[in-house]
C-alpha cells in the first residue's frame, strides 16, 4: 500500500522544479513560477469532474452569455470555471506558451486576475525561449492536487511552506509574508472569545471579517479554520457565516492571499452547492490601506491585522494628511504619528472600521510593537490617538507576547483587543495581560523565531481574558490610570543687573539688530557703560537704561524689547538674594531657565500634587495657567492631557543585584584566562 504524501513531500517535489530551472529563472523570481503553477494545477484538478459540463454549457450558451459569465459556476460547481478544454499535460510541445496563455485566459476573472498578477507570461516566455516550458507544465501536471487527495487545509499548508521556502531562498525571513501561526491562532482566539451569541447562533445570519494588511490572508484563513473546528465540535449548530474582506499593498503577496481564499471551498466535503460556489476571495483587494482605502465608509464585525512594524508613511503622506484634515469624518481625526512609524495610523483605521453597536458591534485584534503604548509627549499625535481610544472606550485588552516568536524580529510585541461592545462590567476598564513567559522552545529555530506559543498557553491567555483574572499576570484597571495632565511650571526670576564695561563687545554681538548699531552710536553707548561700570541694580533698571541709551543714539535704533533683552542677557546675574523681577508695568517676570513640566495623575488635584511633589524642592514654583489643553480633543482646561501605558508599572519584578565580590571574582578569572590564552598564542 502506497503511503499518502505529506505536505512536505509535495513542497519538496514542487520545489524541485524551481531547482531544475535555476539557470533560467532567478531565485528572486521563483514565486512567479512555483506559486502560480501550483495554483493552476489545483484549479485544474478541482475542475476536472465538471470540465465536460462547462465546455458543453459554453457551446450551448456562448452566444447568449459570452465566455465570461457567473452562470458557468452552476456547471463547474465552484466559484470559478474554465471555458477551454486545455489541461497542463496537453498544451503541445511547439506552441506551449500560446496554448498556456489561452488556457489561462479561459478562466473566470477571479482566477485569471490572480494568475496574471504573478506575471506568469513573462516568466514562461523565458522558459519557452530555453525549450523548458513544456517540461515544466508536464511536471506540474504530474501532481495530484485534487480535493479528494489534498484537503483545503493541506493545500493552504503547501502554499504556506512554498512561500516560506521562497523567503529562505532569497535570504528574506518568512515574516515578510506571514504572521506565525501560533500568534495568529492566539489573536483569533481572543477575538472570538466572549462571542457566545455569534458562535451559538443558528439563524444563518452574516458576519464580516476584515484585515487591512492581509498579506497572504493567514489571519483570515485561520479564523475560518477555527470556526470550522468549532462547528465540528458542536454538531447541530451553524453559526453565522463569515464573509472575509482584506486589502494588501504588494501585488504578489496579494495574489497569494487571494489564492488561499479562492481555494478554500474546493475540498470541503458535505457542503451544499451554494457554499461550494462561494468565492471567499471576492473582497480581497490590492491597494495601500492608508492612502487608498478600498472599503471607504464600510465597517466590519471582526478585524484581525498585523501591520508592518516601524513602517514609514512618507509615500502616503499627502493622502493621509488630506484625510486627517477632514477630522473625524475621516479615519485619522485623532492625530498623526511621527512620519517614521505608521502603526498608530493602522490603529485608527481599525477603530474607524468597527461595526456600530446597532449593526452587531465590532471587535478587533491588532498586533503591534511596544512603541504605540507610550510614544509621543502629551498633546502629540500618538498621545492624542491613545486618548481618543480611551475616551471612546475602544481598548478592551492588551496582551504582552513573548519575545523571539516572530521570524525576523526578537522585539517585544503586543496584541491589542479593540471593541465597541464591551460588557457593562468592563466599560471604562482596560485589561493588561503579561504573557511574556508563555512560550516553549522550538526544536529548530526559524530565523529569529526560537519559541512558539503552545496551544496550552493560548488557552491560558484566552481564559485569563475571558475570566478577567487578577493573578499577578493580569490586571484590569480604569483607562484613566493611563492618563495625566502635563502642566507647565515656572518660577519667578530673581536677578540683578551688574554693569561690566568689559562686556560691551558682547552686548553689540547679542543679536542681529544690536550688531547693526552705527559706530558713532556704539562709542556713545560704550562711554555710558563706562560711567556706570560696577554698578548693581534691580531688574527693572534694564528699562531705565534702555530709555537713556535710546536718547544717546542718532541713527536707526533697535526696538525697546531688543535693547532690554540684550541688557538682561549680557549683564543680568541670577541671585537668590535678589527681589522678584518685574517689568516696567510691575508684572512679574519668570525665569526661562527654570521652566519645567509635571505629569499630574488623572483625578489628582493640582494643589495636592504640587504640595507633595514640587513645592518641597522648589517652593517658588507655580503652575502656568496660560498653558491649556488644545487640539482636536481639547477640553480647554489648564494642562495638556497626555497618555501612556506602562506595563512595568504592574508587572515589574525586582531582581536583586549580584554581589560585587562575585562579579570581581569573575572578572579576575576572565583576565587570568585571557593572559594564559595570549601566552599560548604567542609561544
Amino acid at each position: 500500500m502506497v503511503e499518502p504524501k505529506t505536505t512536505f513531500d509535495y513542497v519538496g517535489e514542487i520545489w524541485s522544479i524551481a531547482d531544475w530551472v535555476r539557470d533560467v529563472i532567478r531565485p528572486a523570481d521563483y514565486n512567479k513560477l512555483i506559486l502560480p503553477f501550483a495554483l493552476l494545477r489545483r484549479l485544474e484538478c478541482a475542475l476536472e469532474p465538471t470540465r465536460d459540463a462547462v465546455c458543453k454549457a459554453v457551446e450551448l450558451h456562448e452566444r447568449e452569455w459570452g465566455v465570461e459569465n457567473e452562470a458557468y459556476c452552476a456547471f463547474s460547481g465552484k466559484s470559478f470555471y474554465n471555458v477551454t478544454s486545455f489541461r497542463l499535460n496537453d498544451l503541445g510541445v511547439d506552441n506551449t506558451l500560446d496554448a498556456l496563455m489561452t488556457y489561462v485566459g479561459g478562466f473566470s476573472p477571479n482566477a485569471r486576475e490572480i494568475l496574471t498578477r504573478f506575471k506568469i507570461r513573462e516568466t514562461c516566455q523565458d522558459l519557452q525561449n530555453e525549450g523548458m516550458l513544456h517540461e515544466v507544465c508536464m511536471r506540474f501536471a504530474s501532481f495530484d492536487l485534487s480535493p479528494e487527495t489534498v484537503s483545503d487545509r493541506m493545500m493552504s499548508d503547501i502554499y504556506e511552506h512554498l512561500i516560506q521556502r521562497y523567503g529562505e531562498e532569497i535570504a528574506q525571513g518568512a515574516e515578510d509574508f506571514m504572521t506565525p501561526r501560533d500568534v495568529v491562532r492566539l489573536a483569533v482566539s481572543l477575538v472570538f472569545a466572549n462571542e457566545d451569541s455569534f458562535l451559538n447562533s443558528n439563524d444563518g445570519s452574516i458576519r464580516t471579517l476584515y484585515d487591512g494588511t492581509c498579506g497572504t490572508c493567514g489571519f483570515i484563513s485561520d479564523a475560518l479554520d477555527m470556526l470550522d473546528e468549532w462547528k465540528a465540535r458542536h454538531p447541530g449548530i451553524s453559526p453565522a457565516a463569515i464573509v472575509p474582506y482584506g486589502q494588501e499593498r504588494e501585488g504578489v503577496t496579494w495574489a497569494v492571499g487571494k489564492t488561499n481564499l479562492l481555494l478554500r471551498n474546493i475540498g470541503n466535503a458535505g457542503q451544499d452547492q451554494f457554499d461550494a460556489m462561494r468565492d471567499l476571495s471576492e473582497h480581497i483587494h490590492q491597494g495601500d490601506t492608508l492612502s487608498d482605502d478600498k472599503f471607504e465608509g464600510q465597517t466590519f464585525n471582526y478585524q484581525l491585522t498585523n501591520p508592518p512594524y516601524g513602517k514609514e508613511w512618507k509615500v502616503e503622506e499627502q493622502a493621509v494628511r488630506e484625510e486627517a484634515s477632514y477630522g473625524f469624518k475621516g479615519r485619522f481625526g485623532a492625530g498623526l504619528p511621527a512620519i517614521g512609524d505608521s502603526s498608530m495610523l493602522f490603529i485608527q483605521n481599525v477603530a474607524a472600521k468597527l461595526a456600530p453597536p446597532d449593526q452587531g458591534g465590532g471587535k478587533a485584534a491588532i498586533v503591534l510593537s511596544g512603541s504605540p503604548l507610550f510614544n509621543g509627549d502629551a498633546g502629540s499625535g500618538p498621545s492624542n490617538i491613545r486618548r481618543w481610544l480611551f475616551e471612546r472606550d475602544f481598548i478592551d485588552c492588551i496582551v504582552k507576547l513573548p519575545t523571539e516568536i516572530f521570524f525576523r524580529t526578537g522585539i517585544s510585541t503586543y496584541i491589542w483587543i479593540l471593541s465597541n461592545k464591551k460588557p457593562v462590567n468592563r466599560r471604562g476598564l482596560i485589561q493588561l495581560i503579561d504573557a511574556s513567559s508563555k512560550r516553549v522552545p522550538l526544536k529548530k529555530n526559524l530565523g529569529n523565531k526560537r519559541y512558539e506559543i503552545s496551544d496550552e498557553h493560548i488557552d491560558w491567555i484566552t481564559r485569563t481574558y475571558v475570566d478577567g483574572h487578577d493573578h499577578g499576570n493580569s490586571v484590569i484597571v480604569p483607562a484613566t490610570e493611563f492618563m495625566f495632565r502635563q502642566v507647565s511650571t515656572r518660577q519667578p526670576l530673581r536677578m540683578n543687573i551688574v554693569l561690566d564695561a568689559t562686556k560691551t563687545d558682547e552686548f553689540f554681538k547679542h543679536s542681529k539688530p544690536m550688531s547693526k548699531i552705527m559706530a558713532e552710536d556704539r562709542e556713545a553707548i560704550q562711554v555710558w557703560f563706562m560711567s556706570h561700570d560696577g554698578e548693581t541694580h534691580d531688574y527693572t533698571w534694564a528699562y531705565t537704561a534702555t530709555k537713556e541709551l535710546g536718547k544717546l543714539m542718532r541713527n536707526n535704533k533697535p526696538s525697546k524689547g531688543q535693547f532690554v533683552k540684550a541688557i538682561v542677557d549680557v549683564f543680568g546675574v541670577r541671585s537668590s538674594e535678589a527681589d522678584f523681577a518685574v517689568d516696567e508695568k510691575g508684572v512679574k517676570v519668570y525665569d526661562g531657565e527654570l521652566k519645567d513640566t509635571e505629569n499630574i495623575p488623572w483625578g489628582m488635584s493640582f494643589d495636592e500634587y504640587m504640595s507633595k511633589e514640587v513645592l518641597p524642592y522648589a517652593p517658588e514654583s507655580e503652575i502656568d495657567v496660560n498653558v491649556k489643553d488644545s487640539g482636536p480633543l481639547q477640553d480647554g482646561q489648564v494642562g495638556v492631557v497626555g497618555t501612556s501605558i506602562n506595563f512595568n508599572r504592574y508587572f515589574y519584578e525586582y531582581e536583586e543585584p549580584r554581589d560585587p565580590k562575585e562579579i570581581a571574582k569573575e572578572i579576575l578569572e576572565l583576565e587570568d584566562g585571557l593572559e594564559l590564552f595570549m601566552k599560548g598564542f604567542l609561544q
